[in-house]
């Protein structure tokens, strides 16, 4: 028997003309049932996710400090792990000027859920055995719209984003953490990886968020309604201006 989200993720997949499929994320005190095993960097594991992959990450299975660290599966790098990692992202990655620029930017953004659970689990929606805490989609700018759009049809309440900062923090760590939806542009070293395109960017929707998305879905023209042009609002602005609007 199919499950509520796995049914979705064809749903809203079909609906935004996707490639692969959202990407289910659980926090877990047990591991899924399967999963393909080896290590992963979470910008990886999202790639692997949306192509048909189960993927446990844990604190042995997390390939990259950072991403352990920004997910809540172990502390902040400490020691020589520290000043390396300062170093590579000053000297190496160029994304700070300084330490102290890059001291600021977690310092004032949402701390990660250190302690919540052993695993992070990713799974393709379709397939997710675990009910999501979020779904992630990789997707272009329109597509983003529609989901952005769709999100707030029902409450007309404006995302509260947060775009600074690693991917792994702005696509999973702040959307758990505060339970909003957000837009990430994913951070410039990232978007390196084999397998992003230029056209790509992530929307983080918490599971209880992207229930509120597919009841919008066949009521607002982001999802499958068709718009409506009333007479009044035809006579005040004239056909002309609205050629390129009607479907």
């Amino acid at each position: 028997m199919t499950t509520e989200w796995q049914n979705y993720a064809g749903e809203i997949g079909e609906l935004l003309g996707l490639k692969g499929s959202p990407v289910a994320i659980t926090y877990s005190m047990e591991p899924p049932s399967k999963s393909v095993g080896g290590e992963y960097r979470v910008c990886d594991a999202f790639l692997h996710s949306r192509d048909g992959k189960v993927i446990d990450l844990t604190a042995s299975t997390s390939a990259c400090s950072g991403g352990t660290w920004h997910l809540g599966l172990g502390e902040r790098p400490k020691g020589e792990a520290d000043k390396a990692l300062k170093e590579f992202l000053v000297n190496g990655e160029k994304l700070y000027c300084s330490i102290a620029t890059f001291h600021r930017a977690p310092t004032l953004t949402t701390s990660p859920p250190l302690g919540l659970a052993e695993h992070v689990v990713m799974s393709p929606m379709d397939k997710a055995e675990f009910r999501p805490d979020m779904v992630l989609f990789i997707c272009n700018a329109e597509q983003a719209c529609r989901l952005v759009t769709l999100d707030g049809y029902d409450t007309g309440i404006p995302p509260r984003l947060e775009m600074s900062g690693s991917t792994c923090h702005q696509a999973v760590a702040y959307p758990i953490i505060s339970g909003e939806l957000n837009v990430s542009l994913m951070d410039y070293t990232s978007r390196r990886i084999r397998g992003y395109t230029a056209a790509d960017l992530i929307v983080s929707i918490p599971y209880h968020r992207f229930l509120g998305v597919m009841r919008s879905v066949p009521h607002c023209t982001a999802g499958r309604a068709k718009m409506e042009i009333p007479e009044s609002f035809r006579r005040l602005v004239g056909d002309e201006a609205l050629r390129d609007l009607e479907d």
